[in-house]
């Protein structure tokens, strides 16, 4: 997408979300509107529909149920409060939420197995792990990608490698976050919206 194309549907998609934080009462409203439903703001329909396809044939779930690009790639803009309403540009990354309680069970003891080893692990990256393990998503940015006791975070991060060589999506980064299951994700991303209701005084 050229830059005057993707600015305007950025522009468009604040306009979007901000009246719909307004219109809707209950935060989860906004999430299955403009998150979890809907088009990519930044990537269009054909790409956003061949990336969820390609990386739901790569983990074997389904591409309409348990993938969703989420994040500044899928507004336009983040809502994450360090950069709440920051643009998409060209140094960021495509967040896919991938939905899968065998997958995450799977990294999960994968990971549990790599503590068991006594191998290395930055504290700032193990205690972010653990937070959002608690919060019931785990980010293979957090997990060191080279043990071959993790082989499903290296197999992630070899994903996201290929389709960004391939440009699935356009030239970016794609990255993964794998959730216990729907619930989490969407309470997660509600919280956020909370947050921005509360920042428009509503």
């Amino acid at each position: 997408m050229r830059e005057g194309d993707r600015n305007k549907a950025i522009d468009e998609s604040m306009v979007a979300f901000k009246e719909g934080l307004r219109r809707h009462k209950q935060p989860i409203q906004v999430v299955r509107e403009f998150i979890t439903h809907g088009t990519c703001a930044v990537i269009n329909q054909a790409q956003h529909a061949e990336l969820r396809e390609r990386v739901a044939a790569e983990l074997d779930v389904h591409p309409n149920r348990d993938v969703y690009t989420v994040g500044s790639a899928k507004l336009g803009f983040s809502i994450k409060p360090s950069r709440r309403y920051g643009r998409f540009n060209d140094e960021s990354d495509i967040d896919v939420a991938v939905v899968s309680p065998d997958l995450y069970s799977r990294i999960w003891r994968e990971t549990r197995a790599f503590i068991e080893s006594k191998e290395p692990w930055a504290t700032k990256k193990s205690d972010e792990f653990k937070k959002q393990h608690l919060a019931g998503r785990v980010s293979p940015k957090n997990i060191p990608k080279a043990s071959p006791l993790i082989p499903t975070a290296t197999r992630l991060w070899d994903i996201g490698r290929r389709l960004q060589n391939e440009r699935v999506a356009g030239p970016y980064q794609i990255t993964f976050a794998i959730w216990f299951d729907m619930e989490v994700l969407e309470n997660y991303q509600a919280n956020t919206v909370a947050d921005c209701q509360k920042i428009e005084g509503l």
